[in-house]
């Protein structure tokens, strides 16, 4: 399969790496030395047990593509969504497959600007990586990647996955995508923003009692959010499997975190933010999302 990937950070760098197995992969991405450094030496994988592995992935300048790809995968952050995908917009054709394993909610409306529905699908994935360098990732965690099609396309869906699996990328199909976008969000709305405005690795969710606190408090609005858009979940539930996660990626660095510490904007108003904005739409109030929301717009502007 040939496949582009859009956003060579971390999450991109990663899933060429896994996918170039048995696929063609190229990333595009819009910074020069990132795409010389991927070329010159190729991508550098550490992981846990202090291994190292190289992969040799081409990569190329986004809007260099002049034919389309049979799969693109979005990994850009939220905000540069609709910019990434004009920018290379050549990559799309009638057959490609447009999918996205963003961390926000929102992004079906931007990708349904270039391509019909039916070619769309959205997934999660439960990969922890961090960029230490151009062309140089650690991947502190591994897990499943969940894909689904808005448009009910099971078949594109099933064959992406079964693309992903034949890497040794573990991946199953979901049919209730909205829930599963729920879920996504639920892990995002908390461990992001959280150890954003902590400075701190994503064992802190679970080790402080006062950032256990403020996720739950998260949670417990979201949830009554999530209700109103006919999602149900339970938030005991949610904040359980959060402390499990926190606990298993203990060394993790939240992108939010990672994007801090750069200097760089952060995807909160697709994160928490969309919590505020459903909330508006439905009379849902969600005071504490809007207090995180201006807290970490307020860290952003500090210098």
């Amino acid at each position: 399969m040939k496949i582009g990937i859009i956003g060579a950070g971390a999450m991109g760098c990663l899933y060429a790496c896994l996918l170039s197995e048995k696929n063609n992969v190229t990333l595009f991405d819009v910074s020069q030395n990132v795409v010389n450094a991927i070329n010159a030496d190729g991508i550098v994988c550490g992981t846990p047990d202090g291994k190292e592995k190289t992969f040799h992935v081409a990569a190329a300048l986004s809007g260099s593509a002049k034919s389309p790809f049979d799969l693109v995968i979005l990994f850009v952050k939220d905000m540069v969504s609709e910019a990434a995908l004009a920018g290379n917009r050549a990559l799309i054709g009638s057959e490609t497959t447009l999918l996205s394993l963003q961390n926000g909610m929102g992004n079906l409306e931007i990708m349904e600007k270039f391509a019909p529905s039916a070619q769309i699908l959205l997934g999660t994935t439960k990969h922890n990586c961090v960029c230490t360098a151009p062309g140089r990732i650690y991947h502190s965690g591994a897990g499943i990647t969940h894909i689904g099609s808005p448009a009910g396309s099971r078949a594109t869906a099933e064959k992406v996955a079964a693309a992903f699996a034949a890497c040794g990328v573990e991946a199953d199909v979901c049919d209730n995508v909205n829930h599963l976008l729920w879920e996504k969000l639920f892990v995002n709305m908390t461990i992001n923003p959280v150890t954003a405005l902590l400075d701190s690795t994503i064992g802190i969710i679970a080790s402080d009692s006062h950032a256990r606190a403020l996720s739950a408090a998260l949670i417990k609005e979201a949830a009554a959010v999530a209700a109103a858009d006919g999602e149900a979940f339970d938030p005991d539930e949610v904040f359980a499997n959060l402390m499990k996660t926190a606990e298993l990626l203990t060394t993790g660095k939240a992108s939010m975190c990672q994007d801090m510490e750069r200097g760089k904007r952060t995807e909160i108003d697709f994160i928490n933010g969309a919590v505020v904005r459903l909330g508006k739409k439905y009379g849902v109030p969600t005071p504490c999302h809007e207090t995180v929301v201006n807290l970490i717009h307020a860290k952003e502007n500090v210098k």
